[in-house]
């Protein structure tokens, strides 16, 4: 045990590491996720002049942004690897492949929550959507969303990885299968900032039985996948 967090623990700096050396996957992913932002919010606009945009509509564009800049995030930790056969020689190395994915994974969401640090502000301010009602709920509700669809979204961007539709073939494959994730966050959000309800704990009962079953089924495939 000790030495499988070890080595999660050297992945995820080595991804890190990477990333705050070249900065090019953060950039593009928080540039994506603000254009998505400012497009969908002056399409949709926000019901009248100097009136606030819904807070159903403001979470359900924010989800946007998460799930595209997620895809791209998953797209470049794998790309990484895919570089330099460097994937080949972490298969042949003592390795657990286990571990392998629960790095991925946890550098795919840090990438994602540096996405939602900047781009939410950005949604507060031009929707001027209302998060100090259930500010906690919206940051939970979201990180167990998030943590489900980047269990998915890592396992299949090693999958396809290895293939020349790597963007378009991903986005399709991920989210239907985030679906349920995506409507359950949802719904939560609806009912705390348009009916104006607590947090419920079945809608979190039904959000973290989701992220479980991502997360244990990705984990036994992972291996499957992975191809040097």
């Amino acid at each position: 045990m000790k030495r499988s967090l070890q080595q999660i623990a050297l992945l995820v700096a080595k991804d890190l590491r990477i990333e705050a050396r070249g900065k090019q996957t953060v950039g593009l992913v928080i540039v994506l996720g603000v254009l998505i932002i400012v497009v969908l919010g002056m399409g949709l606009g926000t019901g009248g002049p100097g009136a606030p945009m819904s807070g159903f509509k403001s979470t359900a564009i924010l989800w946007v942004a998460y799930l595209f800049g997620g895809v791209l995030c998953f797209e470049k930790t794998m790309a990484v690897e895919r570089q330099d056969d460097a994937l080949a020689g972490l298969l042949v190395a003592p390795l657990d492949r286990g571990a392998l994915y629960i790095a991925k994974l946890l550098s795919n969401l840090t990438l994602m929550f540096v996405l939602a640090l900047v781009v939410t502000p950005v949604a507060i301010l031009l929707f001027r959507f209302d998060l100090s009602t259930h500010p906690w709920g919206f940051v939970i509700v979201m990180a167990l969303g998030m943590t489900g669809f980047a269990a998915i979204g890592t396992l299949f961007a090693a999958a396809v990885s290895s293939t020349r539709l790597q963007g378009g073939l991903l986005a399709l494959l991920v989210f239907p299968l985030s679906l349920p994730v995506v409507h359950a966050s949802t719904q939560m959000m609806r009912k705390m900032f348009e009916e104006g309800e607590a947090l419920s704990g079945g809608g979190l009962a039904t959000l973290l039985a989701f992220d479980l079953m991502f997360l244990a089924l990705s984990w036994f495939v992972f291996e499957l996948v992975l191809e040097p």
